[in-house]
């Protein structure tokens, strides 16, 4: 079954226009419907209309694009000063709704942090759906014709493998990738082999592969994997612990939201 109902995150950030572009690929491909979000900041009431202005501008591009592409669409508006929701809070109500929630990585060279910069990792933990992270340096040429899938075991995984079973069926290749953490890792020895096997039940005919760090860390790893291969999309379980009482993302997952190459899907 494909993906039918996206949802990508509109703003008007220098990064947009790359995540518009992947969102659409994605969504022809899956001949998915494809749904803009785009949030008004807190405003004080006698200084409404510009900030109304610039949404309906971010509308009417989205519209045109979309149209253009030839894909359904949907537009929403959430006005922050009018509910109780903050950003993160707001696309991850609407994420619940739908198949998949597009993002961006934030742009760590822009001169100021957008409104939207701690999105990325509050939606893996919080949308309840698979999150597709796009670069913000992204070639968008291609997505999910080469396909590294992470594999560590685990629900996480599991939920991560499934969650992305449109986009496996659909690639040119599957690499499943097991690598063994510090000090030795459980899951390392267990069966890739089979996830293989279970993956050849939907005609998906996956490679699998098992690494050592060897004093990499993890996420270098994968990534230079992902150079080697020409990957063009990561699938990847996300870990969480916590922090001083706030839930993050784990060290790998952390490290992917900054130094990520290509897009990754995440599902928690």
């Amino acid at each position: 079954m494909n993906l039918k109902d996206l949802l990508v995150y509109i703003d008007l950030s220098s990064t947009c226009s790359t995540r518009l572009a992947t969102a659409i690929q994605l969504a022809q491909q899956q001949q998915a419907k494809l749904t803009g979000i785009y949030t008004i900041p807190p405003h004080r009431a006698s200084d409404f209309e510009q900030p109304y202005k610039l949404a309906d501008q971010a509308k009417l591009k989205f519209l045109q694009t979309v149209e253009q592409a030839g894909l359904e669409s949907e537009w929403i508006c959430v006005d922050i000063s009018r509910g109780n929701l903050d950003l993160v809070q707001s696309v991850n109500l609407y994420a619940h709704y739908r198949d998949m929630l597009i993002v961006s990585q934030e742009d760590h060279g822009a001169k100021k942090p957008s409104a939207s910069s701690d999105l990325p990792e509050k939606a893996v933990l919080g949308a309840g759906r698979p999150v597709l992270l796009v670069p913000y340096a992204c070639d968008t040429r291609t997505i999910g014709k080469r396909v590294m899938l992470v594999w560590r075991g685990g629900p996480e995984s599991s939920r991560a493998m499934h969650d992305s079973m449109p986009l496996l069926r659909a690639a040119d290749s599957v690499h499943v990738i097991s690598i063994q953490g510090y000090g030795g890792d459980e899951a390392y020895e267990s069966h890739n082999a089979d996830i293989c096997s279970h993956l050849r039940h939907y005609d998906i005919n996956a490679i699998a592969e098992k690494h050592v760090t060897a004093g990499l860390s993890i996420g270098d790893l994968l990534l230079n994997r992902c150079a080697d291969e020409g990957i063009d999309l990561m699938v990847l379980g996300a870990f969480s612990q916590f922090r001083r009482g706030n839930q993050i993302l784990g060290d790998v997952g952390r490290y992917l939201l900054k130094s990520m190459t290509v897009p990754v899907l995440m599902s928690h």
